[in-house]
């Protein structure tokens, strides 16, 4: 799968790579999803991690798993980030007559008022503690049920049931502040944020 740096020991590092890449695989996808709301981005932005990672594999084996974790974590949201922002402004350069064309093809109003709406949610998301919003986009935007959350949380089900309702709680008020805790709880009663 890689080369292995002279000096290794490369079964070693590849078996301690391979547990890495179990470990870590879905809940790595599921962060840059949250972000990149796109499978082939979030897939991509996990390679590239993985490749990352693999450089860095010395240090790695040198930390305890919860430094792993965050590490491994927060080169997928840097990586994420990254792409979103790249991503945005190529739409912006590209944004032409035919995009705008697009847009308005279908009942314009509908479509505007829900791309503003999910672009609010995406930006009150980003404000919440990342615990929360981890388990939101967990249930919601990718479907998974308590007992799946907890196995890729590395929570109790009983745990994730708590941090769903204070999310949801917190999720509400943050709503609320800007007068549009009504029309999201709507969507929330139909099993969407």
């Amino acid at each position: 799968m890689f080369h292995n740096r002279p000096g290794k020991d490369s079964r070693q590092e590849n078996d301690f790579f391979g547990e890495i890449y179990e470990t870590y695989r879905n809940e790595m996808f599921y962060v840059a999803y949250g972000i990149l709301q796109n499978k082939h981005d979030a897939e991509d932005v996990v390679h590239e991690t993985f490749m990352a990672l693999f450089a860095n594999i010395d240090r790695m084996e040198q930390n305890s798993p919860k430094k792993n974790r965050n590490y491994i974590l927060t080169i997928v949201k840097n990586k994420a980030y990254n792409l979103y922002k790249t991503k945005r402004r190529q739409a912006e350069k590209e944004l032409g007559e035919d995009a705008l064309e697009d847009v308005f093809d279908e009942e314009p109003e509908v479509k505007l008022m829900e791309m503003e709406k999910t672009e609010f949610l995406k930006q009150i998301l980003k404000k919440m503690n990342p615990s929360y919003r981890d388990i939101l986009l967990l249930q919601y935007y990718h479907g998974l049920g308590v007992a799946e959350v907890a196995e890729e949380l590395g929570k109790s089900p009983d745990n994730v049931r708590h941090m769903s309702m204070r999310a949801k709680k917190r999720l509400k008020e943050m709503l609320e502040a800007y007068g549009f805790a009504d029309a999201y709880l709507a969507r929330d009663d139909r099993g969407g944020l």
